[in-house]
């Protein structure tokens, strides 16, 4: 974790949906979290690219008409391409989701998640367990 006990964790978020953007900021904004928000997996990658080092606790991906397993991709792809260490945790949002598992987060491994939530308290639930400081 890049944070230290008097900081607020920050959540590198990734979210295409031009609808809930605003509400799942302002929520996570509620919950104590510093946020840097990437409108696109473009816009993403842009800043990444850039001369500026992104330094985030966690990586929040919510992508537009992609499967689960294609939003961890682009999350892994993000985290290295950030120069993140293995221990960032991802956790993507799908927008396509099985009715069976809704309202479940998969672990995918030790440090990634898919969340098919069913509201934003069980998100909630998911983030404060990975972010809060072990020890």
């Amino acid at each position: 974790m890049h944070q230290d006990k008097n900081s607020r964790p920050t959540i590198f978020l990734v979210e295409e949906d031009n609808n809930a953007r605003p509400s799942l900021t302002r929520r996570l904004r509620e919950c104590g979290y510093h946020l840097l928000v990437a409108a696109s997996l473009e816009d993403a990658f842009e800043w990444t690219n850039g001369t500026i080092t992104i330094h985030a606790d966690l990586v929040l991906v919510d992508l537009l008409n992609k499967l689960p397993e294609e939003a961890l991709s682009s999350g892994r792809h993000l985290r290295q391409h950030c120069k993140y260490d293995g221990n960032t945790p991802i956790v993507v949002l799908p927008e396509k989701m099985p009715e069976n598992l809704e309202g479940t987060n998969q672990k995918v491994t030790e440090r990634e998640w898919i969340c098919y939530f069913a509201d934003t308290d069980q998100l909630l639930r998911l983030l404060a367990r990975l972010l809060t400081p072990k020890g």
